[in-house]
């Protein structure tokens, strides 16, 4: 029996360091799936982070351009508006000059003409205007008359006027 004992005692002891074995390496075990699943989560919390982060600067950096494409925008717009103006001005330059001096001939004519409405008025309407003329009148009418309608009848009777004033 004591053999017996003995050999119940030896195997307790064997089933005792077994299982104590068996823990260390559950335990063991256990604690390096606990820091795999914390690596894991680490490696997914900062990869996370990071997209997020990421996305935000790319958030950011789309409304930086979106406002340089509308500040360019703007500027090419008065660029061009403005470059059409000048190039207007340039092209209506010369007429603008002509049309000035037209102006200003026409506003001399007009004013300084002996005879209000001539070109509106015919032959028989002009004779009759003629009396009320000084010589240097009848001069002026006579030199209009003879650049625009060349009336040979009325230049005729112009310069009968004017021979007596001579």
């Amino acid at each position: 029996m004591a053999t017996m004992q003995k050999a119940n005692k030896t195997a307790e002891k064997l089933a005792s360091t077994t299982r104590d074995s068996f823990k260390a390496v559950v335990d063991h075990t256990v604690g390096i799936q606990e820091r795999n699943v914390r690596f894991a989560q680490g490696i997914a919390d900062s990869s996370i982070k990071e997209l997020r982060h990421q996305a935000e600067s790319n958030r950011d950096m789309t409304r930086e351009l979106v406002e340089r494409v509308e500040n360019q925008r703007g500027a090419f717009q008065t660029l061009a508006e403005e470059s059409i103006s000048a190039y207007m001005d340039f092209l209506y330059a010369p007429l603008s000059y002509y049309k000035e001096g037209l102006h200003v001939v026409e506003n001399e004519v007009l004013d300084a003409f002996p005879i209000p409405n001539y070109d509106e008025l015919n032959l028989g309407e002009v004779t009759k205007s003629i009396d009320t003329l000084t010589a240097e009148q009848i001069r002026k009418v006579r030199e209009y008359e003879k650049r625009n309608k060349n009336r040979e009848t009325l230049i005729e009777q112009f310069d009968r006027k004017l021979k007596p004033a001579s």
